[in-house]
Protein backbone atom coordinates (compact mmCIF):
# COMPACT_ATOMS: atom_id res chain seq x y z
CA UNK A 1 0.00 0.00 0.00
CA UNK A 2 1.35 3.26 -1.13
CA UNK A 3 1.50 6.54 1.57
CA UNK A 4 -1.04 8.14 -0.06
CA UNK A 5 -3.19 5.62 -0.12
CA UNK A 6 -2.27 5.00 3.49
CA UNK A 7 -2.86 8.76 4.56
CA UNK A 8 -6.33 8.71 2.25
CA UNK A 9 -7.56 5.91 4.62
CA UNK A 10 -6.09 7.60 8.18
CA UNK A 11 -8.00 11.12 6.59
CA UNK A 12 -10.98 8.90 6.21
CA UNK A 13 -11.10 6.60 9.58
CA UNK A 14 -10.34 10.09 11.39
CA UNK A 15 -13.09 12.81 10.26
CA UNK A 16 -15.22 9.49 10.69
CA UNK A 17 -14.01 8.41 14.08
CA UNK A 18 -13.67 12.17 15.76
CA UNK A 19 -17.19 12.94 14.68
CA UNK A 20 -19.21 13.52 18.10
CA UNK A 21 -22.56 13.12 15.99
CA UNK A 22 -21.84 10.47 13.57
CA UNK A 23 -20.68 8.32 17.22
CA UNK A 24 -23.35 9.54 18.90
CA UNK A 25 -25.80 8.15 15.90
CA UNK A 26 -24.42 4.85 14.91
CA UNK A 27 -22.51 2.68 17.63
CA UNK A 28 -20.99 0.42 14.96
CA UNK A 29 -19.12 2.98 13.85
CA UNK A 30 -15.86 1.28 14.09
CA UNK A 31 -16.99 -1.67 13.31
CA UNK A 32 -17.96 -0.62 9.91
CA UNK A 33 -14.62 1.08 9.18
CA UNK A 34 -12.54 -1.86 9.84
CA UNK A 35 -14.64 -3.70 7.71
CA UNK A 36 -13.58 -1.65 4.83
CA UNK A 37 -10.17 -1.61 5.65
CA UNK A 38 -10.13 -5.26 5.29
CA UNK A 39 -11.27 -4.98 1.32
CA UNK A 40 -8.75 -5.69 -0.75
CA UNK A 41 -10.20 -4.68 -3.57
CA UNK A 42 -9.49 -0.70 -4.33
CA UNK A 43 -12.48 -0.05 -6.16
CA UNK A 44 -14.76 -1.92 -3.23
CA UNK A 45 -12.89 -0.91 -0.41
CA UNK A 46 -13.65 3.04 -1.81
CA UNK A 47 -17.25 2.16 -2.26
CA UNK A 48 -17.60 1.00 0.78
CA UNK A 49 -15.97 4.08 2.50
CA UNK A 50 -18.09 6.14 0.16
CA UNK A 51 -21.30 4.80 1.52
CA UNK A 52 -20.25 5.10 5.31
CA UNK A 53 -19.66 9.12 4.20
CA UNK A 54 -22.85 9.20 2.68
CA UNK A 55 -24.62 7.98 5.81
CA UNK A 56 -22.53 10.58 7.32
CA UNK A 57 -23.82 13.40 5.79
CA UNK A 58 -27.32 12.43 6.25
CA UNK A 59 -26.76 12.25 10.24
CA UNK A 60 -25.52 16.07 10.37
CA UNK A 61 -27.13 17.98 12.60
CA UNK A 62 -29.10 20.73 11.72
CA UNK A 63 -28.29 24.44 13.47
CA UNK A 64 -31.25 24.84 16.66
CA UNK A 65 -34.03 26.96 15.58
CA UNK A 66 -35.24 29.26 18.39
CA UNK A 67 -38.77 30.46 18.81
CA UNK A 68 -38.76 34.04 17.38
CA UNK A 69 -41.61 36.67 17.43
CA UNK A 70 -43.65 37.41 14.70
CA UNK A 71 -42.07 41.51 15.23
CA UNK A 72 -38.29 39.15 15.10
CA UNK A 73 -39.03 37.88 11.56
CA UNK A 74 -40.77 40.76 10.63
CA UNK A 75 -37.92 42.78 11.07
CA UNK A 76 -35.29 40.04 9.45
CA UNK A 77 -33.06 41.99 7.11
CA UNK A 78 -35.82 44.78 6.90
CA UNK A 79 -32.74 47.59 5.82
CA UNK A 80 -32.51 45.87 2.50
CA UNK A 81 -36.76 46.73 1.50
CA UNK A 82 -37.42 50.07 -0.23
CA UNK A 83 -39.12 52.34 2.57
CA UNK A 84 -42.41 53.61 1.83
CA UNK A 85 -42.88 57.15 1.49
CA UNK A 86 -44.97 57.23 4.95
CA UNK A 87 -41.42 55.56 6.66
CA UNK A 88 -39.52 57.92 5.02
CA UNK A 89 -41.39 61.02 6.25
CA UNK A 90 -41.13 59.40 9.51
CA UNK A 91 -37.59 58.78 9.47
CA UNK A 92 -35.62 60.72 11.95
CA UNK A 93 -32.54 61.52 10.05
CA UNK A 94 -30.29 63.96 12.24
CA UNK A 95 -30.72 65.28 16.18
CA UNK A 96 -29.59 68.40 18.44
CA UNK A 97 -28.25 67.22 21.85
CA UNK A 98 -26.49 69.41 24.78
CA UNK A 99 -23.06 68.36 24.92
CA UNK A 100 -22.93 68.14 28.90
CA UNK A 101 -19.29 66.23 29.40
CA UNK A 102 -16.10 66.02 27.27
CA UNK A 103 -13.28 64.05 27.07
CA UNK A 104 -10.56 62.33 25.38
CA UNK A 105 -9.26 59.76 24.20
CA UNK A 106 -5.18 58.50 24.45
CA UNK A 107 -5.54 58.68 20.51
CA UNK A 108 -6.84 62.56 20.71
CA UNK A 109 -10.23 61.36 19.89
CA UNK A 110 -12.95 62.90 21.81
CA UNK A 111 -15.59 60.69 24.23
CA UNK A 112 -19.01 62.97 24.51
CA UNK A 113 -21.80 62.48 26.91
CA UNK A 114 -25.21 64.41 26.32
CA UNK A 115 -27.37 66.07 28.70
CA UNK A 116 -29.99 63.14 28.13
CA UNK A 117 -27.43 60.60 29.05
CA UNK A 118 -26.35 58.83 25.76
CA UNK A 119 -22.77 58.54 25.05
CA UNK A 120 -20.53 58.66 21.81
CA UNK A 121 -17.10 58.85 20.55
CA UNK A 122 -15.08 60.13 17.42
CA UNK A 123 -14.08 57.23 14.81
CA UNK A 124 -11.82 59.46 12.87
CA UNK A 125 -9.05 61.41 13.47
CA UNK A 126 -10.25 65.05 12.22
CA UNK A 127 -9.67 68.45 14.95
CA UNK A 128 -13.18 69.50 15.97
CA UNK A 129 -13.07 72.01 19.01
CA UNK A 130 -15.87 71.41 21.27
CA UNK A 131 -16.79 73.08 24.83
CA UNK A 132 -19.22 71.25 27.36
CA UNK A 133 -23.15 73.04 27.25
CA UNK A 134 -22.62 73.43 23.16
CA UNK A 135 -25.33 72.15 20.99
CA UNK A 136 -24.40 70.25 18.25
CA UNK A 137 -26.35 68.16 15.33
CA UNK A 138 -25.74 64.07 14.92
CA UNK A 139 -26.85 63.69 11.36
CA UNK A 140 -27.33 59.74 9.36
CA UNK A 141 -24.63 59.20 7.06
CA UNK A 142 -24.54 56.48 4.41
CA UNK A 143 -24.91 52.73 5.53
CA UNK A 144 -24.81 53.32 9.55
CA UNK A 145 -22.22 56.24 9.57
CA UNK A 146 -23.14 59.18 11.89
CA UNK A 147 -21.45 62.57 12.00
CA UNK A 148 -21.28 65.26 14.54
CA UNK A 149 -21.08 68.91 14.00
CA UNK A 150 -21.74 72.28 15.84
CA UNK A 151 -24.50 74.21 14.51
CA UNK A 152 -24.58 76.63 11.93
CA UNK A 153 -21.23 74.92 10.87
CA UNK A 154 -19.73 72.37 8.08
CA UNK A 155 -17.76 70.76 9.55
CA UNK A 156 -17.94 67.13 10.89
CA UNK A 157 -15.92 64.21 12.63
CA UNK A 158 -17.82 60.85 12.62
CA UNK A 159 -19.33 59.27 15.69
CA UNK A 160 -20.54 55.93 17.25
CA UNK A 161 -22.45 55.41 20.07
CA UNK A 162 -21.29 53.48 22.86
CA UNK A 163 -24.64 53.91 25.29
Amino acid sequence: MTKSIKLTYFTVITSLLLSPTVLAKEENLADRVQDCVKITQDTERLTCFDQLTSKRSAVIVEPEITDLTAEQVDAFSKGQVKKTTEELDNEINSITLTISKLSKTPYGQWKITFENGQKWQQKDSYKLSLKTGQRVVLTKGAITSVFLQKENTNKRIKVKRLK
